[in-house]
């Protein structure tokens, strides 16, 4: 795929996602009716995009991983945050936020996390 001109992802590691970049190219991407229908806590949930990176990069790898191998991937997106920082940010925001929800099933004692399907 194409990679979108805001996206900061820059490394062979990361697969790049092409995204709508405005409303008319959202609603012609997805349709106005699933936008409408989407619920306000799952518009919570994904509001951040680091939350965005890890429901799709567990989507695109489609297996477990440890939190340690999401926190590298993160940390080479993202140039503000390194790898200690981005795990810190994974461990008491991220990954409660999106477990709660039932995106991911977040393993606390073996340090893993997949993707609900």
């Amino acid at each position: 795929m194409a990679e979108a001109p805001n996206d900061r992802r820059r490394t062979e590691a990361t697969a790049s996602v092409n995204r709508p970049t405005t409303v008319s190219d959202t609603v012609e991407s997805l349709g106005l009716g699933v936008l409408l229908h989407i619920p306000p806590e799952i518009h919570d949930v994904l509001a951040a995009e680091p939350r965005q990176e890890i429901v799709g990069y567990l989507y695109r790898i489609e297996r477990e991983v440890a939190i340690g191998e999401l926190a590298d991937y993160l940390a080479a997106a993202d140039s503000e945050f390194d790898r200690q920082r981005m795990k810190t940010n994974l461990y008491h925001t991220h990954l409660p936020k999106l477990d709660t929800a039932e995106f991911i099933r977040w393993n606390r004692e073996s340090g893993t996390v997949r993707l609900v399907r």
